[in-house]
């Protein structure tokens, strides 16, 4: 457990040989002794000290123990820019203070190596790590509010479950995520459930925390659910269009009343929208189905419009290829193929049946998908699907299909499941890391689960409360070093912002 007040159970005591540390330059001086080399043991870091780690965090006394140790014979230990002593040594609480940070020096003779030591701010959130196989190295991202009473936290973790970056806004997150460039972006949040509130945007900022820019859709309310960066430098934005004169009556509601259909845009660097499409008249309203009940009850009222339903919900939204757009849709139960120069619906994967609709082949599930999220298309052509089997008799799950649009069906490749995971309402994603493996958000759950390239679960990271999405970072936009820096610029700007 990392936290305040089980920190100790993750943090052991490390004791390491600083041959290891310094054997490459050991070897360069010629020295082939094999006596041990004195050793060093330092507790209070996470991860467990390493000499091959050269960053950790901590929490510095404050929670948990105290970053403290021994060195053995011939060894020394400098804390900052203090000289270098043998011994027991410890860093007092009065030295460091949350977010701050300080060097360890690891001397043996005329050798030295520096360990940087972050003290991580005194309201940052527990969290849990078991590491079950290795993975390899790669950071993903997670944004969650631990408490209702609390700001929201992004955060940056690593394969082995060390948090790289944080970050805390000012307003609610939906989900966040680093960009090819190094750019972090995130949704802000108002809790209004579909795009309503016109302070929605997405906030793009500098590892550092320096705005450049809040993205919104044109002419629309800007819905957080998707922010997809294209090869060619646009965006793929989510909207909700508000339209009246909609009667739903058939369905149970009012004869005469306002919807909010969704709808996508493509907008260019310069913000101008290049491409958009909406749902109205390609997606039946008979196709929301069950979950009509949920859609009559969870009504919103704005400035402009006392009442207005949420029909489709658009979650996600992927490209296939250069001609073709695939969104999920959670009140149709169904994933869509979309046909860019048409606009016309090409296929339908779950939910009522269509003229569109594919043939599942060899789909154990004994019904279509039940408020799934996240459907993505991976480089070999393979969707991938957040199946939360919302009111379905089968765990969530994330599954795999490989479509056969001409011939009309779609062919079953696989799931992954999670036993700790039982129901999953809302939310959620499934995504490839690098090299192989995927990394599953269970929704509504606390919990993210990373696979090998097996399918086997490699680690499970424990939140104290759920992640709307959990979003490998691309391979070569950023690294340790670069969030690290931005951390520092983050407060060096907190103290020349204190007063004096």
């Amino acid at each position: 457990m990392v936290g305040k007040a089980a920190v100790t159970a993750l943090i052991a005591v490390a004791v390491v040989f600083l041959a290891f540390a310094l054997q490459d330059r050991l070897s360069d001086s010629g020295d082939s002794s094999s006596e041990s080399a004195p050793s060093v043991s330092i507790r209070g870091l996470f991860p467990p000290f390493d000499p091959s780690e050269t960053r950790y965090v901590s929490r510095c006394g404050r929670g948990g123990p105290l970053v403290a140790g021994r060195t053995g014979a011939g060894s020394r230990v400098a804390i900052g820019a203090s000289r270098p002593r043998a011994g027991a040594f410890r860093i007092a609480r009065d030295r460091v203070g949350p977010g701050y940070d300080f060097v360890l020096g690891v001397y043996s003779g005329d050798r030295s190596r520096r360990y940087r030591v972050r003290c991580l701010p005194a309201d940052f959130p527990a969290w849990r790590f078991q590491r079950l196989r290795r993975l390899g190295s790669g950071l993903f991202v997670v944004a969650f509010r631990a408490d209702p009473r609390t700001r929201p936290w992004i955060i940056v973790f690593d394969h082995r479950g060390v948090p790289r970056w944080w970050f805390s806004p000012s307003t609610r997150v939906l989900w966040a995520q680093i960009l090819k460039d190094g750019t972090v972006a995130w949704a802000r949040s108002f809790g209004d459930g579909f795009g309503l509130d016109p302070r929605m945007a997405i906030e793009l900022r500098t590892p550092a925390a320096r705005l450049l820019e809040l993205a919104r859709t044109r002419g629309l309310i800007t819905d957080g659910h998707e922010f997809r960066e294209l090869a060619n430098g646009n965006v793929l934005m989510s909207s909700y269009a508000p339209a009246g004169g909609v009667n739903l009556r058939r369905f149970g509601g009012p004869p005469r009343t306002a919807a909010a259909f969704a709808e996508v845009q493509e907008v260019d660097p310069r913000g101008r929208v290049v491409w958009r499409w909406n749902s109205r008249g390609r997606i039946r309203l008979g196709e929301t189905g069950r979950w009509w009940r949920n859609v009559l009850a969870n009504s919103k009222s704005t400035g402009t419009r006392p009442t207005i339903f949420d029909p489709v919900h658009i979650n996600s939204i992927e490209p296939r290829g250069p001609d073709e757009l695939v969104i999920s849709t959670r009140h149709t139960d169904a994933v869509y193929g979309i046909d860019r120069s048409t606009g016309e619906i090409s296929w339908k994967l779950g939910g009522l049946e269509t003229p569109q609709s594919l043939r599942i082949l060899g789909d154990p599930a004994r019904k279509s998908f039940g408020g799934q999220h996240d459907a993505r298309i991976g480089e070999d052509g393979i969707l991938s699907i957040y199946d939360n089997a919302k009111d379905r008799p089968r765990r969530p799950r994330a599954a795999f299909y490989r479509l056969h649009v001409g011939r009309g069906v779609a062919t079953y490749l696989g799931q992954i499941n999670d036993r700790k995971i039982k129901t999953s309402h809302c939310c959620g994603s499934v995504r490839p890391l690098a090299g192989g493996g995927w990394l599953v958000s269970w929704g509504d759950n606390p919990l993210v689960t990373g696979f090998d390239r097996d399918k086997r679960i490699a680690f499970r990271l424990s939140l104290p409360t759920s992640t709307y999405r959990a979003v490998p970072v691309p391979p070569g936009a950023t690294s340790i070093a670069d969030l690290d820096r931005g951390l520092e610029a983050m407060e060096r700007h907190r103290a020349t912002a204190r007063p004096q």
